[in-house]
């Protein structure tokens, strides 16, 4: 087995995603219990998120509306995390609205306390037309 592939292999085990030839931490996919209650206490059915991996190259946020969600242990040492439709989330590439202003969102690892680099404390959209 080659160095990269063994490097590939255990990055995987990590919780790291591979984007082409890039890798790309999840940088609050796992938190403290602390931060995935406080990050749930900021969410609900029927909210939409805004997901935006800024290093990864995106520019244009995905949106999504949430049916459940959830936060609970994740099998690996004492970390929990959170789940939006059943999926994970990573807190540092998620954005909520803003209760002061429509058009910014809030990066939920801020506001979750959980430290993130490489990604925005806000970003704004534009009012679709």
């Amino acid at each position: 087995m080659t160095i990269k592939k063994i490097f590939n292999v255990v990055s995987l085990g990590f919780g790291f995603t591979l984007i082409g030839s890039a890798v790309y931490a999840d940088q609050c996919a796992y938190t403290s219990k602390q931060q995935a209650i406080a990050a749930v206490s900021r969410l609900e059915e029927g909210q939409t998120i805004y997901q935006l991996c800024e290093p990864c190259g995106d520019t244009i946020p995905e949106t999504l509306k949430i049916n459940s969600v959830s936060a609970g242990t994740v099998g690996y040492q004492s970390y929990w995390g959170v789940q939006v439709n059943n999926s994970n989330i990573d807190l540092a590439y998620t954005y909520i609205d803003d209760i002061n202003n429509k058009n910014r969102k809030v990066n939920l690892a801020n506001l979750a306390s959980c430290p993130a680099s490489e990604v925005s404390s806000f970003i704004f959209i534009s009012p679709q037309r």
